[in-house]
């Protein structure tokens, strides 16, 4: 025990003396109710996980944002392009779009995959 505890409170002993044990006992309940708020804040998985995915989709709005943004203004050169020289233009960017199926070619698979399933949905709806 340390100094600050009750002068019977000697060699690891509890303290005799009432008013030293209820000091004790108050000092000890604090203590224990820090300790289990903290555990319960650790156990606390969905809140944590909460947390989690609410940070997860504020980062994915604001890369969304951010895409959305450098897609406006790449149509608006792209169409500012295509009408000075439509035939470079699009030979360029057909280019591009090889070079970038080449560079990264997941991202297209899933964008081609998704075309075909909207497509067959699509098809599906209209025969019903």
């Amino acid at each position: 025990m340390t100094a600050t505890h009750s002068k019977n409170s000697h060699n690891g002993h509890a303290p005799t003396d009432p008013e030293a044990l209820r000091q004790e006992i108050a000092r000890t309940r604090a203590g224990l109710g820090e300790t289990v708020e903290a555990l319960a804040a650790k156990a606390d998985v969905k809140a944590r996980a909460q947390d989690a995915v609410s940070t997860s989709v504020n980062a994915a709005k604001l890369r969304m944002r951010e895409g959305v943004e450098q897609v406006a203004v790449n149509a608006a050169y792209a169409s500012r392009e295509l009408r000075t020289n439509p035939r470079l233009t699009l030979e360029l960017t057909l280019q591009r779009m090889v070079q970038s199926v080449r560079d990264r070619p997941a991202p297209w698979v899933v964008a081609s995959g998704l075309l075909i399933l909207a497509a067959l949905v699509g098809y599906r709806k209209g025969n019903e």
